[in-house]
């Protein structure tokens, strides 16, 4: 794994071995574009959800592998390198049935996607909030109540950062 895929912004810290609470959802979030997976991994962890993080589709499988508790939603980009997301998404529909699948990709994929009943698709570029009502369609969660409305700091930084 490079360097580059482990800088600046880090996730909260996990133990892949240990189950969450019954009622907490676990995200396993594989994107090579560390901007993206760091932003999709803040937007879920203040959600609620326990998110575990891969840089590649290898990584993914190999941290899905490990971790002994339900992965409810895997949320992949499609072009990554070692493996890419469709072959991911393959071995875990395979490994984990019932896992739900959430595509996200620049590429417009959503032909490809709609063929799978396992998956749903998200074009790139996209907002913190369409992304959060789309988890939580596809997990069936009602939005969390929040006291304050998130700024638009970091819906800027997903917009932005494909521009």
């Amino acid at each position: 794994m490079s360097n580059k895929s482990r800088a600046a912004l880090k996730p909260l810290p996990t133990d892949a071995t240990k189950s969450p609470e019954p009622h907490q959802f676990v995200i396993l979030v594989a994107d090579d574009e560390v901007i993206i997976r760091n932003l999709v991994t803040i937007l879920m962890q203040l959600e609620g959800y326990l998110v575990l993080t891969a840089a590649d589709g290898q990584e993914a499988l190999e941290l899905s592998r490990t971790y002994s508790g339900k992965i409810d939603l895997v949320m992949t980009d499609m072009e990554m390198p070692r493996l890419n997301g469709s072959d991911l998404c393959a071995h875990l529909l395979e490994e984990r049935p019932g896992i739900k699948v959430l595509v996200m990709s620049g590429t417009d994929i959503a032909e490809i996607v709609g063929a799978n009943i396992h998956m749903q698709f998200l074009p790139k570029p996209f907002d913190g909030e369409t992304i959060k009502q789309r988890v939580r369609e596809i997990l069936g969660v009602a939005p969390k109540p929040s006291k304050t409305r998130p700024t638009s700091a970091a819906k800027q930084v997903v917009l932005d950062h494909n521009a």
